[in-house]
């Protein structure tokens, strides 16, 4: 069985700005995005969320929605380039439903650190191609609510489209070429 295991190496990541190891302009556009509709709130509403302010990111949006007893995710949205990068569409599929695999839960402790955080996170797939290259995707993970109070969904861009070729359809990145960014208390 996999398992995941976050970095140990810590970033100060302020709630003002992304990490400097993530570079995606269309990750640090959805981070300002939705640090502006927060409003100093834990998280925005999920009805702040307005498509026509973010549309030229929507193919690369996945809208997942956090499920309880068991803990378990369920992708809502899934974006048009997110769907060609990994070959088909898993718009209302949960983690563990219909394919239940080695790696599914470690893949439920990355989300359920997303949510635990209540704050925004950053993180790369970084998959090794010989000894001295790697291909690196940004990804970001912002928080979402429908009370004001409970994280129930998460607004995640991931951004394949800076690695040209690489698509996880045909390399298949685990969790263990993903690291999450840790955050540095004062």
């Amino acid at each position: 069985m996999s398992e995941y295991r976050s970095t140990s190496s810590c970033v100060r990541i302020s709630i003002m700005e992304s990490p400097p190891q993530i570079r995606s302009p269309l990750v640090i556009s959805l981070f300002a995005y939705w640090n502006r509709i927060r409003a100093g709130r834990i998280a925005p509403l999920w009805s702040d969320v307005q498509p026509g302010d973010i549309k030229s990111l929507l193919p690369y949006i996945m809208v997942v929605e956090v499920l309880e007893l068991p803990f378990d995710v369920r992708y809502r949205i899934v974006g048009t380039a997110v769907v060609e990068a990994f070959g088909y569409d898993f718009t209302w599929e949960t983690l563990r439903l219909p394919k239940h695999d080695l790696e599914t839960a470690a893949w439920l402790g990355v989300y359920r650190e997303f949510v635990e955080r209540q704050g925004p996170c950053f993180a790369q797939y970084k998959v090794s191609m010989s000894p001295k290259d790697a291909l690196v995707v940004d990804v970001g993970v912002f928080p979402l609510s429908s009370d004001g109070a409970t994280i129930d969904r998460l607004i995640e861009l991931e951004d394949w489209r800076a690695e040209g070729a690489f698509r996880p359809r045909v390399i298949k990145p685990s969790v263990q070429d993903f690291t999450i960014f840790r955050e540095m208390s004062d």
